[in-house]
């Protein structure tokens, strides 16, 4: 009983990490414009469309830059999920390696969101200004904010933090509780 006892302290600093980075992500994703995260670009008129974009080194730079991040954050996913690797940390981190897959991917998120370029000039993706869309737009964004939050909470609260870690399907594959 006393090895399992000290797989806890590191499935719990896992747990940790991801629901930090999970809070950050949230920061990072839907609150950074109301913090002053993103700098201003002057105004609608100096962003430039997608011809112009891709034809200029100072936003095709940075684009390329957070492509990269996003084949990081990709890549370390699929690495991860394939059966030899899970083959592999399973026989080297026996019940905690579905904690080192949260922490890994919880590291690879956070280095997205450190190192992502802001390209304030480029190109819009899609834009809300005239009404009853800049209403009605931001108000839905923001009930789908608050609607998630729940939700995740919601799952937190049902299900069993040993489980949702891995350590108690681990626990009943382990020999020594066989025993």
């Amino acid at each position: 009983m006393a090895p399992a006892l000290l797989l806890v302290p590191a499935a719990l600093a896992s747990f940790i990490l991801a629901f930090g980075t999970g809070v950050e992500f949230v920061r990072f994703t839907s609150l950074q414009p109301l913090l002053g995260g993103i700098p201003e670009s002057g105004g609608p008129d100096a962003r430039q469309g997608w011809l112009a974009a891709l034809q200029d080194c100072s936003i095709l730079a940075p684009l390329a830059w957070d492509l990269g991040l996003l084949l990081l954050f990709v890549g370390q996913h699929s690495l991860m999920a394939a059966e030899r690797v899970k083959a592999w940390t399973s026989r080297y981190f026996g019940v905690l390696q579905r904690s080192l897959y949260v922490a890994c991917t919880a590291l690879a998120l956070q280095l997205v969101m450190r190192y992502w370029e802001p390209v304030p000039r480029g190109p819009v993706l899609w834009e809300a200004r005239a009404e009853p869309w800049a209403t009605w737009v931001p108000l839905l964004c923001f009930v789908l904010h608050v609607i998630s939050w729940l939700l995740i909470f919601s799952i937190l609260l049902v299900f069993d933090y040993a489980e949702l870690m891995g350590l108690k399907q681990g626990m009943a594959r382990s020999p020594s509780t066989a025993s």
